[in-house]
Parts: C-alpha cells; sequence; structure tokens
C-alpha cells in the first residue's frame, strides 16, 4: 500500500499546496518509516516555486489513489538528525 504524506508551511497559500512524499507499506504490519526532509517535493501554488523550510503548520496522511477500505494507525510522529 502506498501512502502520502502531505507537509503545510507558510508557504502554502491555496487550499491543495503543499510538500508531498510518498511511502509504502506492508500490510497488517506495524512498520517504522522514515522521510527525510529531501523526499519532499513542491505541489502547488507556492510550494511548486518556494524551497521547503520546515517549518510546519500541519501534517497528514493520505491515501491517495483507487477507492479501498483503508485502516492506517500513526503511533508517533517525530523528528530526527542523521548522524
Amino acid at each position: 500500500e502506498n501512502f502520502n504524506v502531505h507537509l503545510r508551511t507558510p508557504a502554502c497559500v491555496r487550499k491543495f499546496s503543499s510538500y508531498r512524499a510518498t511511502f509504502g507499506i506492508k500490510t497488517g504490519k506495524w512498520e517504522t518509516v522514515r522521510l527525510s526532509w529531501d523526499e519532499f517535493a513542491g505541489y502547488g501554488s507556492g510550494p511548486d516555486v518556494t524551497p521547503f523550510v520546515p517549518s510546519l503548520r500541519r501534517l497528514a496522511v493520505v491515501a491517495i489513489g483507487e477507492a479501498k477500505d483503508v485502516v492506517l494507525a500513526v503511533g508517533q510522529v517525530g523528528f530526527y538528525n542523521v548522524i
């Protein structure tokens, strides 16, 4: 299953504008998903011309594509440093 994470920053002035990254998970298993800032691409007015700066206003996990029943649980959202 593929899902998107959408991040909204002050640069996201339009309703559907965001920075987006896609990740895949296996059905029926808990997994740790790590997305680096570099994986997020601008979508829509504002983010398409503004470099991503991690100043978050909103975060969403989204299932996009064909209609289907989805159960998705988020245990924690955090930030990490790559050493």
